[in-house]
């Protein structure tokens, strides 16, 4: 097949300089049209034993296994490895499709290497359906300006060489080859949204615009610009917010926000976590949490959660957290349990405990060389060091300003019954190590 059959020379020759020079080279391949024209056009260039076929099997069709055969019997016959992985579909409040993609990736990140590439069959007609969803689902300007021909993705980089190829093409390169490919069944069904717009609406579409494709690729280039301007003014405003790196997450100066005008503010919210390399909230998202994080009332303790991510509010900061540290697993009760300071434990909440041997400073180490690790229980007191009188734990926490979704999560660190250390907060009066004792400095930090 000549290489300008599916791919304009100028796109394809700069594209392939990138994989080629790439030290790992993944093909994502579903045994459908799209995946099985782009590898079979693959390895007619590029060296079979440098491409490698990733099949996502996610269980959602009696006919997954069937396709997983198939799949490895296509790259079989071409000579190229193919490696084949099981999935479980969590839909994670965005349905089964969103599920599927989720785990799909997730599975295509964890196989990438560093520098590695993933390419996918993507087409145009793709391009044209995932915008018109894209633009049911209210989204932005990030939303509307479609799939990017290239993107990272993990420690590597993902490639859409075929975004300007449609799928007619597509067909008749497959028939050019002779090549067999699998048809999902459940592409002729209308339940589905894409399908949807596949079969009801796209062709009222051509009958009116027959240019639709093009229509639709000129609106993307132009919010993709709109997203770059929308982009570039959240960073700057964020430059502003007095951002800083707390436990599980960031957060910011809510005195700070609440200067900018309500469109930039909701701005800042939709790409605050996207400049931290993940997906951004959509509008109503965005709108639950100015007013029920936000603007909730001053004694609340107020949480949005929208998928891996939890807002929540405190002392005049709004914090976007890291969720799976408060997920259930991450939240039972852990057991008490000795410590040697030389080692590092974990503790929960995505954290562990470490010390520092430092002579003279710190905590004291007692003639055992072990302490007793707890959670709270309720009725602790303490005397932190340099404060003239001792307290509850629970009002030493409210005056060191630990957050309350760590309060309950903090290591207490005892020495029989006597609680000698709060995490890495504060060392209790008669603890603190003397001169020419052996002291140690405690970490409570990600384990990550």
């Amino acid at each position: 097949m000549l290489k300008s059959g599916l791919v304009r020379d100028a796109e394809f020759s700069s594209l392939m300089e990138k994989v080629q020079a790439a030290p790992q080279i993944l093909v994502g391949f579903s045994g459908g049209l799209d995946s099985t024209v782009l590898l079979h056009w693959l390895h007619t260039f590029i060296a079979k034993d440098r491409l490698t076929a990733i099949h996502v099997n996610h269980g959602l069709s009696a006919h997954a296994k069937e396709w997983e055969t198939h799949a490895i019997q296509f790259c079989a016959a071409l000579g190229v490895t193919c490696h084949c992985e099981s999935v479980r579909i969590l839909s994670n409040g965005g349905g089964i499709e969103d599920g599927a993609r989720r785990a799909r990736y997730a599975v295509f990140e964890q196989r990438l290497v560093v520098g590695g590439v993933l390419l996918l069959g993507h087409h145009q007609d793709d391009q044209s359906e995932t915008m018109l969803y894209r633009l049911m689902r209210s989204a932005g300007p990030k939303g509307l300006s479609g799939m990017p021909v290239t993107r990272a993705l993990g420690c590597g980089h993902l490639y859409r060489p075929l975004l300007s190829v449609s799928k007619l093409e597509l067909t008749q390169y497959a028939v050019q080859e002779s090549l067999t490919f699998v048809e999902d069944n459940s592409n002729s069904s209308d339940m589905y949204d894409r399908n949807f717009l596949r079969h009801r609406i796209i062709p009222i579409l051509a009958q009116r615009w027959p240019d639709y494709r093009q229509r639709l690729t000129g609106a993307a280039a132009i919010n993709l610009d709109a997203q770059e301007l929308c982009r570039s003014l959240a960073l700057e405003d964020l430059q502003s917010l007095q951002v800083r790196k707390e436990r599980g997450g960031l957060s910011l100066s809510l005195a700070c926000f609440n200067e900018l005008t309500a469109v930039r503010q909701r701005n800042v919210l939709r790409y605050w976590k996207l400049s931290n390399e993940h997906s951004g909230p959509n509008a109503k998202i965005i709108a639950e949490v100015l007013l029920s994080v936000i603007n909730a009332k001053i004694d609340a303790n107020p949480k949005v959660v929208y998928q891996d991510t939890e807002y929540r509010r405190f002392s005049n900061r709004l914090y976007m957290l890291d969720a799976h540290r408060f997920s259930h697993a991450q939240t039972q009760a852990m057991d008490d349990f000795d410590w040697c300071h030389e080692d590092v434990v974990d503790v929960g909440g995505h954290m562990q405990l470490a010390a520092a041997s430092s002579l003279g400073s710190g905590l004291r180490v007692p003639p055992t060389r072990m302490f007793t690790v707890r959670l709270r229980k309720g009725g602790e007191t303490c005397h932190p060091v340099g404060r003239t009188h001792s307290n509850s734990l629970k009002k030493c926490l409210q005056e060191f300003g630990v957050e309350p979704w760590w309060r309950d999560k903090i290591p207490l660190i005892f020495v029989g019954q006597e609680l000698v250390a709060v995490a890495d907060l504060w060392v209790c009066e008669g603890w603190q190590a003397k001169i020419d004792e052996l002291g140690v400095k405690i970490h409570w930090q990600d384990n990550s």
